[in-house]
């Protein structure tokens, strides 16, 4: 249940944010900025977690595949996420804003495929999710 407020927070922060900066609208901007922020920040105890809990499978060759894409996206999120930060607090220019909302919109892209996969783990594959 741990992973599902950061997926929650950072998929509605990057919604509202790029609404936000497409329609002018400071509050929902503002909204989507400060999800994106805790929702980045909730991402690594949700990467601690889910790391021990993969540690902790067995017979994972039925799975692996699903596995593997799982914890690829799950990582290009933390990454792209860590860099969408580091653009926004270091490229004030228009091309940063711009560098920033196209990080975010793909970072919202990996969180959603990693999610698809691990959805795909419990559900097609029967991964224990306690």
């Amino acid at each position: 249940m741990i992973v599902h407020f950061p997926v929650g927070l950072l998929i509605s922060g990057v919604v509202f944010e790029i609404y936000g900066a497409l329609r002018n609208d400071e509050v929902a901007e503002t909204a989507g900025r400060y999800n994106v922020r805790f929702g980045f920040w909730c991402l690594f105890p949700v990467l601690l977690v889910g790391f021990l809990g993969m540690i902790s499978l067995e017979n994972t060759e039925e799975f692996k595949d699903f596995l593997s894409s799982h914890l690829t996206f799950a990582l290009c999120t933390a990454g792209l996420f860590f860099s969408a930060m580091l653009v926004s607090r270091y490229l004030r220019q228009p091309f940063g804003k711009v560098l920033y909302f196209i990080i975010i919109g793909l970072g919202g892209i990996c969180v959603l495929t990693t999610g698809y996969f691990g959805g795909e783990l419990v559900h097609r594959f029967g991964v224990s999710t306690h």
